[in-house]
């Protein structure tokens, strides 16, 4: 069976969301934010960071997930950060060994992002991203179905 993630980020990005927002929604049900919210809070990381081609919206969308999945949010005396961080450059590193890089403008070989020229490009960063970030997920232990029921199959 298909991971239903894949093709839901692939979807949501074709029907308007940004690459921040489709892949972030597609783990909405990993934590507990209306996806409403979800969307609202990753809208300036498309395109690069604000469309400015920087770093990857795939990741930094994955990045937000994470980022709450990790963190102990203690706000007075939080120990987690180097946690954190940890997974969060071990996401970006396995990321550019399989793509050659985390950097918009490069992956999509100087062109504007749209989910069209996202999707044109070889290998599949949709899927590099999800397998690279569900294989942290096992690693911490964390249960992430491919087939979550908020998607309609």
């Amino acid at each position: 069976m298909k991971n239903q993630r894949i093709e839901y980020a692939k979807k949501k990005n074709a029907q308007g969301c940004n690459c921040a927002q489709a892949i972030a929604l597609a783990y909405q049900d990993l934590i507990p934010i209306s996806p409403e919210t979800l969307f609202k809070m990753v809208e300036g990381f498309g395109g690069g960071m604000g469309r400015m081609q920087e770093t990857c919206g795939l990741l930094t969308g994955l990045y937000v997930i994470l980022s709450f999945l990790t963190s102990d949010g203690n706000m007075e005396n939080g120990k987690s950060k180097n946690h954190t961080y940890q997974y969060i450059q071990k996401l970006h590193n396995k990321f550019i060994e399989q793509t050659g890089s985390a950097h918009c403008l490069i992956l999509l070989q100087g062109q504007t992002p749209s989910a069209k020229v996202c999707k044109s490009f070889s290998p599949d960063k949709y899927l590099v991203a999800c397998e690279v970030f569900e294989d942290i997920l096992k690693e911490l232990h964390i249960n992430c179905s491919q087939n979550p029921t908020f998607i309609d199959n």
